[in-house]
């Protein structure tokens, strides 16, 4: 049977253009063509299932037969010989690929291959659609339950619990750390924030009206958002590395994200019934008590 780009399951069905950009070919046409082939699909696809596979959900790792656990360390696991292996046990409608050959003819590099597939991993496409439902069910818990306060602890707890489990999160630690080797790794990072961020800034604006707030001046809504989804990930990444800090006290009811997130609330937002009020800067800037410096 013979399968064509339509054939292959969401999202690798979709159109790679402006995301693939560093497939070989002479001709612009060429590489225009080898962007949305099967080709191409297969390949990212095997990328990705190495990366769900390596940075998924931790899970025991079992010793060798000489008693020592496989050695790990940054993006191995994506190595040109990996991959190979990978493509080669894909199942239809992707292709199987034997030996290096078809992925030589493709990529040049195989950091041109790394550049694409992390463009297409970060892409708003690749938006985990089971992670979107419980986003609007988080949005749901602030906007309309009883307590406002239950609502920020227990909409923390669930919100650090599901970053764990992205591999992605996972992936784009590792990349952070070389990114400034690379402007493609940026623009992939750039890309997955632009489109992970826009759902929450809406839930924040429904939250703040419908809560009888108002952001207080100095402080835009985008910047509001970007605030809370860094010390968001402050805390998934302080919870990866230490689960033991207690970082999610005691469970939904009551963590340490839950009581950032309302301190830093208390600093930007104000009741929408009463005059505006100065700027957080303003506001310390005339409570805080001057230094004296001696003579």
């Amino acid at each position: 049977m013979t399968y064509g780009k339509k054939d292959l399951p969401y999202p690798y069905s979709q159109d790679f253009s402006g995301i693939v950009t560093r497939v070989k070919g002479v001709r612009e046409s060429t590489r225009a063509a080898l962007v949305n082939s099967l080709k191409v699909a297969s390949y990212l696809k095997a990328g990705a299932n190495l990366v769900e596979r390596n940075l998924g959900a931790p899970k025991e790792v079992a010793p060798r037969s000489d008693g020592r656990k496989e050695y790990w360390s940054g993006l191995n696991f994506l190595s040109e010989r990996a991959l190979s292996r990978e493509v080669a046990e894909l199942e239809p409608p992707f292709l199987r690929q034997r030996g290096t050959g078809p992925y030589r003819s493709t990529w040049a590099s195989h950091d041109d291959y790394l550049n694409d597939l992390l463009a297409f991993l970060f892409h708003a496409m690749n938006y985990d659609p089971q992670y979107g439902a419980e986003l609007e069910t988080r949005g749901d818990w602030l906007v309309d339950d009883d307590s406002f306060v239950d609502a920020v602890h227990r909409a923390a707890f669930h919100e650090i619990l599901a970053v764990c489990r992205m591999p992605l999160f996972r992936l784009q630690l590792v990349v952070c750390a070389t990114a400034d080797r690379n402007d493609g790794i940026h623009d992939a990072i750039a890309n997955n924030y632009a489109g992970a961020l826009q759902p929450w800034m809406k839930v924040y604006e429904q939250t703040i009206a419908a809560r009888g707030f108002r952001l207080r001046k100095g402080i835009t809504l985008e910047q509001f958002t970007n605030i809370l989804a860094a010390m968001t990930e402050g805390f998934v990444i302080r919870h990866l590395g230490d689960p033991a800090a207690g970082v999610l006290g005691d469970g939904a009811t009551d963590n340490l994200a839950g009581m950032a997130i309302l301190a830093m609330m208390n600093s930007y937002l104000e009741p929408v019934d009463e005059p505006p009020g100065p700027t957080l800067r303003e506001l310390f800037e005339g409570a805080a008590q001057p230094i004296e410096h001696g003579e």
